[in-house]
């Protein structure tokens, strides 16, 4: 029993549970309701979080940029005004392409066109040539630079290896932004490119929430959601205690396993399925530099572990702009392999093993380190494990009144968050 003060109960058409951009993309689209978001967290976004350093300049701690082929959420950015900009760096040199010799660019080009050829191949994604295999033991055989570019891949596209991940889930995640892991269909691009939202996608998430209209509780945990006589009764935890809100339908815009935990009296292979979600978690530690006219000054260091990986995007990811006339941010990352061995270590020291890694790498910024952020994702973002697409259609279905999404219902970004809120939110009109 929880010692938390009864605060008294209220009364809402629909209960949202996750302030992430699925959940305040579901509200947003039910605006014309009596809708309650409720989220853990002090902030508004999930994993779309944004933070201001020193003098303006912003960093980006999860959700990075728009890819062209990400059209529900540029839609969405367009429809709320949102300013796009390009996004200022080559995603090639993100994967770690342009490292590679013209020799090893061939054999890559050559299992590319493998992935390719099975993509137009079209079978049943829950076929265990598809969905049983592993990406890695599927390239057994490639040369080692192929298979550390495709590991590298899997690791910046879904944060775990590609041992983690099954052949149908690289199939899936590989090239444009589609509905099924096969390209047999046209896939919509936006005519602007790769963006960036200025100010930080976060941005984006609080231009949702304002315009939905619905009243939002934050640092407000659900407890447990439990059917009422064709209600739902939702218990949350605040500031001011414990309180019940009645509901006549629920979004769950929770992590999946989260979600199987909170919502009381699921079927097995509802709650089977939301168990059987496997998270890559990553750590994101963006660097503010200054521009070359602030003049040099040491970053407080301390120690780190030796040998340890800090940084798994080459610093590829930066904000756009000129570095040393203006300053500017990598936003850098390591993801679940490396990010698990320093998961628990001080803050401090993961602060000082990404500024040896930068300078490292970019020994022109030596005295123009000024600050860097440190910020843990657990559930950073669902894999396509070996087996998953054999709980997908138990993923997506509704329960009743309660209804779910998130990037591990559609596709494990931005976009599929979206596609799936929007799902959720029609299926809450049409009740």
């Amino acid at each position: 029993m929880s010692d938390m003060p009864e605060v008294a109960s209220s009364a809402r058409e629909v209960v949202v549970l996750g302030a992430g951009i699925a959940g305040l993309c579901a509200a947003y689209r039910l605006r014309d309701l009596n809708v309650e978001v409720v989220d853990s967290a002090s902030w508004l976004g999930g994993r779309t979080r944004s933070i201001r350093f020193a003098g303006g300049m912003w960093a980006n701690l999860g959700a990075q940029y728009l890819s062209a082929d990400k059209t529900a959420v540029i839609d969405l950015a367009d429809e709320l005004g949102m300013e796009l900009v390009p996004n200022g760096f080559e995603e090639a040199a993100e994967r770690g392409r342009g490292a590679l010799t013209p020799e090893q660019s061939r054999d890559l080009e050559a299992a590319i066109a493998r992935i390719e050829a099975e993509q137009a191949n079209p079978r049943d994604p829950t076929s265990p040539e598809l969905d049983d295999v592993a990406f890695a033991k599927w390239l057994e055989g490639e040369p080692d630079h192929v298979l550390r570019f495709l590991d590298q891949w899997c690791a910046t596209v879904v944060c775990v290896s590609s041992a983690e991940t099954s052949l149908y889930g690289a199939l899936r995640l590989w090239g444009d932004q589609r509905r099924a892991a096969f390209t047999n269909e046209p896939v919509r691009r936006s005519n602007r490119g790769d963006t960036v939202i200025v100010n930080g996608t976060q941005r984006l998430s609080e231009a949702l929430a304002g315009a939905s209209g619905a009243t939002l509780s934050l640092e407000t945990r659900a407890v447990s959601v439990v059917p009422r006589r064709n209600r739902y009764e939702v218990t949350v935890e605040g500031r001011d205690g414990r309180r019940t809100i009645d509901a006549s339908q629920v979004v769950v815009a929770l992590p999946a396993p989260v979600a199987a935990r909170v919502v009381q009296g699921l079927p097995d292979w509802k709650r089977d399925a939301l168990l059987a979600v496997r998270y890559g978690r990553f750590l994101c530690t963006p660097i503010r530099i200054a521009p070359i006219g602030e003049g040099r000054a040491s970053f407080p260091m301390t120690w780190s572990r030796p040998r340890q990986v800090y940084n798994s995007n080459e610093f590829a990811l930066r904000t756009p702009g000129d570095m040393d006339r203006e300053g500017g941010c990598f936003h850098s990352f390591v993801y679940d392999a490396y990010a698990r061995q320093i998961w628990n270590d001080e803050d401090h020291t993961i602060r000082t093993g990404v500024v040896r890694a930068l300078l490292d790498a970019h020994p022109r910024y030596e005295g123009r380190v000024r600050e860097v952020h440190v910020a843990r994702w657990e559930h950073g973002l669902p894999a396509y494990s070996p087996g998953r697409m054999k709980f997908q259609p138990a993923l997506e279905a509704s329960i009743g009144g309660i209804h779910f999404c998130g990037d591990y219902v559609f596709c494990a970004n931005t976009d599929g968050a979206v596609r799936s809120a929007e799902v959720a939110a029609r299926r809450v009109l049409g009740a």
